[in-house]
């Protein structure tokens, strides 16, 4: 089955020895590794799994999908309701591509908020302390050249 993880299209099979089992709003998945348990909440057609500390969203493929304002869109939404735990950017500062701007807790977990590419922080919405809800625009960053 094809999808669409973090913007990026995937196929999903069946891989040796890794058993999942759903436990509520909770995965646990077994790997020849060990059992590693991730959060996971609905939201439509778009499925946001929480694990190791990083948030993916997961989407059915579609060919006529628009996927602007997905991955790359130098939009950091916050993937569930939940407080800001930590603001780590500033409106002007250069950061990197897969660098930390925002750290935040729901579900009792903590959910990094990344850049998209390398850029300058052009917008910031929140501070530590804030709640914030599903799909909140928390952080902007655009591209150095633009």
């Amino acid at each position: 089955m094809k999808v669409l993880v973090n913007g990026i299209e995937m196929e999903l099979g069946d891989p040796a020895g890794v058993t999942i089992r759903e436990d509520g709003e909770r995965l646990r998945v077994s790997t020849p590794d060990g059992v590693k348990s991730a959060v996971v909440v609905r939201r439509g057609d778009t499925t946001y799994v929480s694990i190791d500390g990083s948030v993916f969203e997961v989407e059915k493929f579609s060919v006529s999908r628009n996927r602007a304002g997905v991955a790359g869109s130098g939009e950091g939404r916050a993937p569930m309701p939940g407080q800001i735990v930590e603001v780590l950017c500033g409106v002007g500062d250069t950061v990197t591509e897969g660098q930390t701007l925002i750290v935040l807790e729901a579900m009792k977990m903590q959910q990094p908020v990344k850049a998209d590419f390398d850029g300058v922080v052009s917008e910031l919405n929140v501070l530590a302390g804030d709640q914030v809800s599903d799909g909140q625009v928390l952080v902007k960053v655009v591209k150095a050249d633009a």
